[in-house]
């Protein structure tokens, strides 16, 4: 999802000459585990990794992670051909792991109608994939009625960061041990939160500096989801060479958290959740939705900088504008409630966008809100 760019603006022009020096540190430093998707990068994210790994490579230098895009899917049949197009696109010839993309409650119902975990399995007992399971961003219940219903599904990707432990709705504390009560292995993913804990506020960089001044923020985030039991796998999503060799470098000689670390994370904890009262990461997922095409994603992070550092040209009303600009204003949202049920947050947009309206445009926020 986070891969290098020729044009910012353009997510599907995958800078495939600077990915490919990004993979060839990444093995040449013993790291084998690729996860693409078809939808990541407008589309662009699997031919990219063909040209840059898989072209490159042989195949048993690396590991390759893709997933079913059952937001795509109209009908049982369709599975084939998109499985079909997949490998294609990759240019190999089997998965070494394969998810049911089941993020939330609907996509978990859609996933059953369509009979998507009969489906992967049968693909493995066909040798196409090796390992199956699931990316999932919803309850701790709904979890347990999954697992309970797919036992033969051999490992679950949660989103796990140490902001989502205990803090948010993610509820990535409560997921994590759904998942181990199952005796499932898990593969954590937004260890960063789509790298709002690599862009921590000062006093947040000033704790972990005191204590470890050779770790930037990334790299607590990541330790921290690779320091729990039964994590085989952690998704950091790097986007350059630099975060490669940074990522790589302390992963290589991983060292878990010890309990003064665990004291500063949480400590850090309560400073992010303070100053940033959105738990938005930007990913996007909200935006297809919206009815009156509002930037929803800017609209809070810069309600984050305003809470965070108070009115600055940066964070005043000409900057709302310009979002504003060629797109809806926060006071013309609908509540229709399409934005919440996209979102793997699960932030509570509809009342987050009145608060913006009430900051940047004058617009009193109801009662309660």
């Amino acid at each position: 999802m986070h891969l290098p760019l020729t044009d910012p603006a353009d997510a599907g022009s995958i800078d495939v000459a600077e990915f490919a020096r990004m993979a060839d540190l990444f093995l040449a430093r013993g790291f084998v585990y690729f996860d693409v998707a078809s939808t990541y990068h407008d589309g662009q994210c699997e031919a990219a990794l063909r040209r840059a790994v898989v072209e490159r490579y042989p195949r048993t230098a690396f590991e390759l992670t893709d997933k079913l895009p059952t937001l795509l899917l109209d009908d049982e049949q369709q599975q084939e051909r998109t499985f079909a197009l997949q490998l294609e696109a990759c240019g190999v010839d089997f998965f070494d792991r394969y998810l049911v993309h089941c993020a939330t409650r609907a996509f978990y119902e859609k996933a059953e109608a369509l009979r998507s975990f009969e489906f992967v399995e049968r693909k493995k007992r066909e040798g196409r994939i090796g390992l199956t399971g699931f990316s999932y961003h919803d309850s701790p219940e709904l979890l347990e009625e999954i697992l309970a219903r797919h036992p033969e599904i051999d490992f679950v990707q949660l989103q796990i960061s140490y902001v989502d432990w205990e803090r948010t709705p993610i509820q990535a504390r409560r997921c994590y041990e759904t998942a181990r009560r199952h005796g499932k292995p898990v593969v954590a993913m937004c260890p960063q939160k789509n790298g709002m804990l690599s862009d921590v506020p000062a006093e947040v960089r000033q704790l972990f500096r005191a204590h470890r001044p050779d770790l930037a923020p990334a790299a607590w985030a990541m330790r921290f989801a690779a320091s729990l039991e039964g994590v085989t796998t952690v998704l950091s999503g790097m986007s350059s060479l630099r975060q490669m060799e940074e990522n790589t470098a302390f992963m290589r000689d991983f060292e878990p958290l010890d309990a003064e670390e665990r004291r500063i994370i949480e400590a850090a904890t309560d400073a992010i959740c303070r100053t940033t009262p959105v738990q938005c990461t930007s990913c996007g997922y909200c935006l297809p939705t919206c009815p009156q095409r509002i930037p929803i994603a800017d609209d809070l992070k810069l309600y984050n900088a305003r809470t965070a550092f108070g009115q600055t040209e940066a964070t005043g009303p000409a900057q709302y504008a310009a979002f504003a600009k060629e797109r809806g204003k926060a006071s013309e949202c609908v509540a229709c409630g399409n934005c919440e049920r996209a979102c793997p947050q699960h932030i509570r947009i509809i009342d987050w966008l009145k608060r913006v309206a009430e900051v940047f445009e004058g617009t009193p926020a109801p009662a309660g809100v």
